[in-house]
């Protein structure tokens, strides 16, 4: 698969994954409204929208990322590629939000990110336990695990 195919179909699957999630919330809104069949409606094309979800998964096992590297495949890589992803929320992304959100004067939305912060610190431990018990050792032993 050449990289500009499999750039694209990353880019299908965020926006197929966040219309997945934009739905199933939508159906939890209508639901509290009193709109069951809206709700019904939503929950419906989630789940439709989650198989296509899992077609884009499956066939970017077969592609590399930018780096050349792949991140889909079996249950280890698949772990591995996990942590990675909680490690850089975790130590990058959300911490650069807070900044940014405090830094604009939000207070909430900073503490909202502080919250998602350590939700991912323990994503990456728990992801981290099941690598050790999939291979024996731990992958935020890397210099790439955020403080605590």
């Amino acid at each position: 698969m050449s990289d500009a195919l499999a750039a694209d179909l990353r880019s299908a699957l965020m926006a197929e994954a966040t219309a997945m999630l934009r739905y199933t919330y939508f159906a939890q809104i209508a639901e509290v409204e009193g709109h069951t069949e809206v709700a019904r409606l939503f929950t419906e094309l989630a789940q439709s929208i989650g198989c296509a979800v899992h077609g884009h998964l499956d066939v970017l096992r077969e592609a590399v990322t930018p780096d050349g590297q792949s991140d889909i495949g079996e249950t280890q890589l698949n772990v591995a590629s996990s942590v990675a992803g909680a490690l850089r929320d975790a130590g990058e992304f959300y911490p650069r939000l807070t900044a940014t959100a405090h830094a604009e004067g939000h207070a909430d939305m900073a503490s909202w990110f502080t919250t998602l912060t350590a939700l991912k610190k323990r994503h990456t431990a728990r992801f981290d336990e099941a690598l050790v018990s999939l291979t024996g050792t731990s992958d935020t032993a890397s210099p790439r695990r955020p403080p605590e």
